[in-house]
Protein backbone atom coordinates (compact mmCIF):
# COMPACT_ATOMS: atom_id res chain seq x y z
CA UNK A 1 0.00 0.00 0.00
CA UNK A 2 1.59 3.29 -1.06
CA UNK A 3 1.49 6.48 0.95
CA UNK A 4 1.66 9.96 -0.42
CA UNK A 5 4.40 12.19 0.98
CA UNK A 6 3.36 15.64 2.17
CA UNK A 7 4.13 18.60 -0.03
CA UNK A 8 7.48 20.28 0.69
CA UNK A 9 5.89 23.66 1.24
CA UNK A 10 3.16 22.41 3.55
CA UNK A 11 2.79 24.58 6.70
CA UNK A 12 4.00 23.17 10.00
CA UNK A 13 1.31 21.99 12.41
CA UNK A 14 0.31 24.63 14.93
CA UNK A 15 -1.32 24.48 18.30
CA UNK A 16 -5.11 24.74 18.28
CA UNK A 17 -6.48 28.26 18.41
CA UNK A 18 -8.41 27.55 21.60
CA UNK A 19 -5.29 26.39 23.40
CA UNK A 20 -3.32 29.48 22.35
CA UNK A 21 -6.13 31.73 23.50
CA UNK A 22 -6.31 29.96 26.85
CA UNK A 23 -2.56 30.37 27.33
CA UNK A 24 -2.69 34.05 26.41
CA UNK A 25 -5.64 34.69 28.73
CA UNK A 26 -3.88 32.88 31.58
CA UNK A 27 -0.70 34.95 31.31
CA UNK A 28 -2.36 38.26 30.46
CA UNK A 29 -1.11 41.07 32.69
CA UNK A 30 -2.74 44.51 32.72
CA UNK A 31 -2.01 47.25 35.25
CA UNK A 32 -5.71 47.92 35.76
CA UNK A 33 -6.51 44.31 36.57
CA UNK A 34 -3.48 44.02 38.83
CA UNK A 35 -4.43 47.13 40.78
CA UNK A 36 -8.03 45.87 41.12
CA UNK A 37 -6.91 42.68 42.85
CA UNK A 38 -4.45 44.57 45.08
CA UNK A 39 -7.09 47.08 46.17
CA UNK A 40 -9.60 44.32 46.92
CA UNK A 41 -7.09 42.42 49.04
CA UNK A 42 -5.97 45.49 50.98
CA UNK A 43 -9.55 46.63 51.62
CA UNK A 44 -10.39 43.26 53.15
CA UNK A 45 -7.44 43.56 55.52
CA UNK A 46 -7.92 47.22 56.45
CA UNK A 47 -11.62 46.70 57.12
CA UNK A 48 -10.81 44.39 60.04
CA UNK A 49 -10.03 45.87 63.46
CA UNK A 50 -7.62 43.03 64.17
CA UNK A 51 -5.32 44.55 61.54
CA UNK A 52 -4.87 47.76 63.52
CA UNK A 53 -4.55 45.87 66.80
CA UNK A 54 -1.81 43.68 65.33
CA UNK A 55 0.12 46.69 63.99
CA UNK A 56 -0.16 48.56 67.29
CA UNK A 57 0.90 45.53 69.31
CA UNK A 58 3.82 44.89 66.96
CA UNK A 59 5.10 48.46 67.33
CA UNK A 60 4.73 48.57 71.12
CA UNK A 61 6.43 45.21 71.64
CA UNK A 62 9.45 46.07 69.49
CA UNK A 63 9.84 49.52 71.07
CA UNK A 64 9.64 47.94 74.51
CA UNK A 65 12.24 45.31 73.68
CA UNK A 66 14.62 47.94 72.32
CA UNK A 67 14.14 50.14 75.39
CA UNK A 68 14.67 47.25 77.79
CA UNK A 69 17.82 46.24 75.96
CA UNK A 70 19.40 49.71 75.99
CA UNK A 71 18.21 51.02 79.38
CA UNK A 72 20.73 49.13 81.57
CA UNK A 73 23.61 50.18 79.31
CA UNK A 74 22.63 53.84 79.15
CA UNK A 75 22.20 54.22 82.91
CA UNK A 76 25.10 52.12 84.19
CA UNK A 77 27.86 52.35 81.58
CA UNK A 78 30.00 55.26 80.53
CA UNK A 79 29.63 56.77 77.08
CA UNK A 80 32.61 54.88 75.71
CA UNK A 81 30.93 51.60 76.60
CA UNK A 82 27.55 52.47 75.10
CA UNK A 83 28.64 52.18 71.47
CA UNK A 84 29.79 48.51 71.45
CA UNK A 85 26.81 47.51 73.60
CA UNK A 86 24.41 49.29 71.23
CA UNK A 87 25.98 47.55 68.23
CA UNK A 88 25.47 44.17 69.87
CA UNK A 89 21.87 44.99 70.83
CA UNK A 90 21.23 46.26 67.30
CA UNK A 91 22.21 42.92 65.77
CA UNK A 92 20.03 41.02 68.23
CA UNK A 93 17.13 43.38 67.54
CA UNK A 94 17.46 42.87 63.79
CA UNK A 95 17.46 39.09 64.19
CA UNK A 96 14.34 39.42 66.35
CA UNK A 97 12.65 41.53 63.64
CA UNK A 98 13.55 38.90 61.04
CA UNK A 99 12.08 36.07 63.12
CA UNK A 100 8.95 38.13 63.78
CA UNK A 101 8.55 38.78 60.05
CA UNK A 102 8.91 35.06 59.35
CA UNK A 103 6.08 34.43 61.82
CA UNK A 104 3.76 37.11 60.42
CA UNK A 105 4.19 36.74 56.66
CA UNK A 106 3.10 33.06 56.28
CA UNK A 107 -0.11 33.81 58.17
CA UNK A 108 -0.87 36.68 55.78
CA UNK A 109 -0.28 34.87 52.49
CA UNK A 110 -0.68 31.13 53.04
CA UNK A 111 -4.48 31.31 53.25
CA UNK A 112 -5.10 33.81 50.50
CA UNK A 113 -6.28 31.58 47.64
CA UNK A 114 -7.90 28.66 49.46
CA UNK A 115 -9.49 31.10 51.91
CA UNK A 116 -11.24 32.88 49.03
CA UNK A 117 -12.19 29.51 47.55
CA UNK A 118 -13.80 28.47 50.83
CA UNK A 119 -15.66 31.79 51.09
CA UNK A 120 -16.88 31.47 47.50
CA UNK A 121 -15.27 34.72 46.31
CA UNK A 122 -12.48 33.17 44.24
CA UNK A 123 -14.90 31.88 41.58
CA UNK A 124 -16.17 35.43 41.11
CA UNK A 125 -12.66 36.64 40.29
CA UNK A 126 -12.06 33.69 37.97
CA UNK A 127 -15.32 34.33 36.12
CA UNK A 128 -14.40 37.97 35.52
CA UNK A 129 -12.02 39.35 32.89
CA UNK A 130 -9.11 39.04 35.31
CA UNK A 131 -6.44 36.56 34.26
CA UNK A 132 -5.01 33.98 36.68
CA UNK A 133 -1.64 35.77 36.55
CA UNK A 134 -3.27 39.07 37.54
CA UNK A 135 -5.03 37.39 40.46
CA UNK A 136 -1.86 35.70 41.69
CA UNK A 137 0.41 38.74 41.34
CA UNK A 138 -2.25 40.99 42.90
CA UNK A 139 -2.50 38.76 45.93
CA UNK A 140 1.30 38.55 46.09
CA UNK A 141 1.80 42.31 46.05
CA UNK A 142 -1.01 42.85 48.56
CA UNK A 143 0.53 40.36 50.98
CA UNK A 144 3.96 41.86 50.37
CA UNK A 145 2.66 45.38 51.08
CA UNK A 146 1.16 44.10 54.33
CA UNK A 147 4.50 42.66 55.36
CA UNK A 148 6.23 45.95 54.47
CA UNK A 149 3.86 47.75 56.84
CA UNK A 150 5.18 45.60 59.69
CA UNK A 151 8.76 46.25 58.61
CA UNK A 152 8.29 50.02 58.45
CA UNK A 153 6.78 50.05 61.93
CA UNK A 154 9.77 48.06 63.20
CA UNK A 155 12.31 50.67 62.05
CA UNK A 156 11.60 53.23 64.85
CA UNK A 157 12.77 50.66 67.38
CA UNK A 158 15.91 49.86 65.39
CA UNK A 159 17.22 53.18 64.06
CA UNK A 160 17.99 54.82 67.46
CA UNK A 161 20.00 51.79 68.52
CA UNK A 162 21.80 51.82 65.16
CA UNK A 163 22.79 55.46 65.72
CA UNK A 164 24.11 54.72 69.20
CA UNK A 165 26.05 51.72 67.87
CA UNK A 166 27.55 53.69 64.98
CA UNK A 167 25.99 51.38 62.42
CA UNK A 168 26.71 52.60 58.91
CA UNK A 169 23.80 53.57 56.64
CA UNK A 170 24.90 51.12 53.93
CA UNK A 171 24.98 48.30 56.49
CA UNK A 172 21.45 49.16 57.59
CA UNK A 173 20.30 49.49 53.98
CA UNK A 174 21.66 46.04 53.09
CA UNK A 175 19.84 44.55 56.05
CA UNK A 176 16.55 46.12 54.98
CA UNK A 177 17.01 44.92 51.39
CA UNK A 178 17.60 41.32 52.50
CA UNK A 179 14.53 41.37 54.78
CA UNK A 180 12.44 42.83 51.94
CA UNK A 181 13.56 40.13 49.48
CA UNK A 182 12.97 37.35 52.01
CA UNK A 183 9.50 38.76 52.76
CA UNK A 184 8.65 38.73 49.05
CA UNK A 185 9.89 35.16 48.58
CA UNK A 186 8.15 33.81 51.68
CA UNK A 187 4.93 35.52 50.57
CA UNK A 188 5.21 33.82 47.18
CA UNK A 189 5.85 30.41 48.76
CA UNK A 190 2.84 30.82 51.04
CA UNK A 191 0.71 31.81 48.05
CA UNK A 192 1.77 28.67 46.18
CA UNK A 193 0.94 26.48 49.17
CA UNK A 194 -2.51 28.08 49.44
CA UNK A 195 -3.14 27.20 45.80
CA UNK A 196 -2.32 23.48 46.10
CA UNK A 197 -4.09 22.79 49.42
CA UNK A 198 -7.83 22.77 50.00
CA UNK A 199 -7.93 24.00 53.59
CA UNK A 200 -6.59 27.30 54.82
CA UNK A 201 -5.25 25.83 58.05
CA UNK A 202 -3.28 23.20 56.15
CA UNK A 203 -1.52 25.74 53.93
CA UNK A 204 -0.63 27.97 56.89
CA UNK A 205 0.81 25.00 58.78
CA UNK A 206 2.81 23.93 55.72
CA UNK A 207 4.19 27.46 55.35
CA UNK A 208 5.34 27.45 58.96
CA UNK A 209 6.87 24.00 58.45
CA UNK A 210 8.89 25.32 55.51
CA UNK A 211 10.11 28.35 57.48
CA UNK A 212 10.88 26.25 60.57
CA UNK A 213 12.70 23.66 58.50
CA UNK A 214 14.93 26.18 56.75
CA UNK A 215 15.57 28.21 59.91
CA UNK A 216 15.98 25.50 62.56
CA UNK A 217 15.94 21.94 61.19
CA UNK A 218 18.53 22.36 58.43
CA UNK A 219 21.07 24.08 60.74
CA UNK A 220 20.78 21.12 63.13
CA UNK A 221 21.32 18.75 60.21
CA UNK A 222 24.34 20.77 59.11
CA UNK A 223 25.84 20.71 62.61
CA UNK A 224 25.19 16.96 62.89
CA UNK A 225 27.03 16.35 59.61
CA UNK A 226 30.30 17.26 61.37
CA UNK A 227 30.20 13.84 63.08
CA UNK A 228 30.00 12.00 59.75
CA UNK A 229 32.19 14.09 57.46
CA UNK A 230 35.46 13.42 59.27
CA UNK A 231 38.79 12.04 58.17
CA UNK A 232 42.36 12.02 59.45
CA UNK A 233 45.29 13.74 57.78
CA UNK A 234 48.53 15.54 58.54
CA UNK A 235 48.10 19.16 59.61
CA UNK A 236 50.91 21.71 59.82
CA UNK A 237 50.54 24.34 62.55
CA UNK A 238 52.70 27.45 63.04
CA UNK A 239 52.93 28.74 66.63
CA UNK A 240 55.16 31.23 68.43
CA UNK A 241 57.86 29.71 70.63
CA UNK A 242 59.34 31.69 73.53
CA UNK A 243 62.82 30.95 74.85
CA UNK A 244 63.83 31.12 78.52
CA UNK A 245 67.01 33.00 77.67
CA UNK A 246 66.47 36.71 77.08
CA UNK A 247 69.17 36.84 74.37
CA UNK A 248 67.40 34.27 72.22
CA UNK A 249 64.85 35.74 69.80
CA UNK A 250 61.23 34.59 69.56
CA UNK A 251 60.76 32.07 66.76
CA UNK A 252 57.84 30.71 64.76
CA UNK A 253 57.89 26.93 65.16
CA UNK A 254 56.38 24.53 62.66
CA UNK A 255 54.58 21.45 64.02
CA UNK A 256 53.12 18.63 61.92
CA UNK A 257 50.80 16.04 63.36
CA UNK A 258 47.82 13.90 62.40
CA UNK A 259 44.44 15.40 63.28
CA UNK A 260 40.79 14.61 62.64
CA UNK A 261 39.30 17.17 60.24
CA UNK A 262 35.57 17.86 59.90
CA UNK A 263 34.60 18.76 56.33
CA UNK A 264 31.45 20.74 57.15
CA UNK A 265 32.13 22.75 54.01
CA UNK A 266 30.76 19.80 52.02
CA UNK A 267 27.36 20.10 53.74
CA UNK A 268 27.28 23.91 53.54
CA UNK A 269 24.38 23.88 50.97
CA UNK A 270 22.11 23.07 53.92
CA UNK A 271 22.82 26.58 55.25
CA UNK A 272 22.54 28.52 51.99
CA UNK A 273 18.87 29.40 52.44
CA UNK A 274 18.96 30.08 56.18
CA UNK A 275 17.47 33.57 56.71
CA UNK A 276 19.80 34.41 59.60
CA UNK A 277 22.86 33.46 57.53
CA UNK A 278 21.63 35.61 54.65
CA UNK A 279 21.10 38.48 57.08
CA UNK A 280 24.62 38.01 58.46
CA UNK A 281 26.03 38.17 54.93
CA UNK A 282 25.09 41.87 54.87
CA UNK A 283 27.42 42.67 57.77
CA UNK A 284 30.84 44.25 57.19
CA UNK A 285 33.71 41.76 57.38
CA UNK A 286 35.82 41.37 60.50
CA UNK A 287 38.94 43.09 59.18
CA UNK A 288 41.01 42.66 62.29
CA UNK A 289 43.85 40.11 62.20
CA UNK A 290 45.15 37.91 64.96
CA UNK A 291 47.53 40.66 66.08
CA UNK A 292 45.64 43.72 64.91
CA UNK A 293 42.61 45.74 65.95
CA UNK A 294 39.32 45.55 64.11
CA UNK A 295 37.66 48.69 62.86
CA UNK A 296 34.09 49.15 64.03
CA UNK A 297 32.10 47.41 66.72
CA UNK A 298 31.66 43.66 66.69
CA UNK A 299 28.10 42.37 66.69
CA UNK A 300 26.37 39.02 66.35
CA UNK A 301 25.90 39.31 62.59
CA UNK A 302 29.56 40.15 61.93
CA UNK A 303 30.77 37.26 64.07
CA UNK A 304 28.29 34.88 62.43
CA UNK A 305 29.41 35.98 58.97
CA UNK A 306 33.07 35.39 59.84
CA UNK A 307 32.29 31.98 61.29
CA UNK A 308 30.23 30.87 58.30
CA UNK A 309 32.83 32.11 55.81
CA UNK A 310 35.50 30.19 57.75
CA UNK A 311 33.53 26.95 57.79
CA UNK A 312 32.65 27.34 54.10
CA UNK A 313 36.37 27.33 53.29
CA UNK A 314 37.99 23.97 52.58
CA UNK A 315 40.11 23.13 55.61
CA UNK A 316 43.80 23.44 54.76
CA UNK A 317 46.90 23.08 56.96
CA UNK A 318 48.29 26.37 55.70
CA UNK A 319 45.54 28.28 57.51
CA UNK A 320 46.65 27.18 60.99
CA UNK A 321 49.00 30.08 61.65
CA UNK A 322 49.12 32.11 64.88
CA UNK A 323 52.57 33.67 64.49
CA UNK A 324 53.12 37.40 64.37
CA UNK A 325 54.32 38.74 60.99
CA UNK A 326 58.04 39.58 61.07
CA UNK A 327 58.91 36.85 63.54
CA UNK A 328 61.90 34.70 62.68
CA UNK A 329 60.68 31.64 60.82
CA UNK A 330 57.36 33.23 59.86
CA UNK A 331 55.84 31.29 56.89
CA UNK A 332 55.60 33.93 54.19
CA UNK A 333 54.58 31.36 51.60
CA UNK A 334 51.18 30.59 53.07
CA UNK A 335 48.86 33.22 51.60
CA UNK A 336 45.28 33.94 52.68
CA UNK A 337 42.30 31.65 52.87
CA UNK A 338 39.65 32.15 50.17
CA UNK A 339 36.63 34.20 51.16
CA UNK A 340 33.56 32.59 49.58
CA UNK A 341 30.23 34.46 49.93
CA UNK A 342 27.09 32.48 50.69
CA UNK A 343 24.37 34.99 49.81
CA UNK A 344 24.31 34.43 46.01
CA UNK A 345 23.35 30.77 46.41
CA UNK A 346 20.91 31.46 49.24
CA UNK A 347 19.05 34.26 47.48
CA UNK A 348 18.99 32.24 44.25
CA UNK A 349 17.31 29.34 46.08
CA UNK A 350 14.67 31.61 47.63
CA UNK A 351 13.96 33.33 44.32
CA UNK A 352 13.63 30.00 42.53
CA UNK A 353 11.23 28.79 45.23
CA UNK A 354 9.19 31.99 44.97
CA UNK A 355 9.05 31.93 41.17
CA UNK A 356 8.09 28.25 41.15
CA UNK A 357 5.35 28.87 43.71
CA UNK A 358 3.91 31.69 41.60
CA UNK A 359 3.94 29.43 38.55
CA UNK A 360 2.09 26.68 40.43
CA UNK A 361 -0.47 29.16 41.78
CA UNK A 362 -1.11 30.57 38.29
CA UNK A 363 -1.50 27.08 36.87
CA UNK A 364 -3.95 26.11 39.61
CA UNK A 365 -6.14 29.16 38.93
CA UNK A 366 -6.32 28.59 35.17
CA UNK A 367 -9.78 27.75 33.85
CA UNK A 368 -11.31 25.45 32.87
CA UNK A 369 -10.18 23.39 35.84
CA UNK A 370 -9.50 19.82 34.78
CA UNK A 371 -9.17 18.24 38.21
CA UNK A 372 -10.48 19.15 41.65
CA UNK A 373 -9.89 17.65 45.05
CA UNK A 374 -12.69 16.04 47.01
CA UNK A 375 -14.86 18.61 48.75
CA UNK A 376 -13.42 21.58 46.86
CA UNK A 377 -15.89 24.45 46.59
CA UNK A 378 -16.29 26.25 43.27
CA UNK A 379 -18.80 28.98 44.15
Amino acid sequence: MSTQAPAPDAPAPQAPVGRRRALNSTLALRPRGLWLVISLELRQRIRSKRWYIALAGWTVVLLGIGALGMAPTLFTAQWGDVEPAAAMIFSLQIILVLFAMLLVVPALSAGSINGDRTAGTLATLQASLLSPLEIVLGKLLAGFATGMAFLVLALPSVIPIAVLGRIGPLYLLRIVVVIVLLTLCVTAVGLGLSAITNRQLGSVVLAYVVVFGVTVVLPFAWASSAFFLQYEREVTTYRTSYSDAEVDPVRCVETTRTETISRVDLSMPLMWGNPVVLLAETAPPMTGTYWGEDEGNADVLRMLKSGMRLTATIAHPAHNNSCEPGTEGYPDHLGEAPNRPLWPMGMALWMLAGAGSLGVATWRLAIPIKRLGAGTRIA
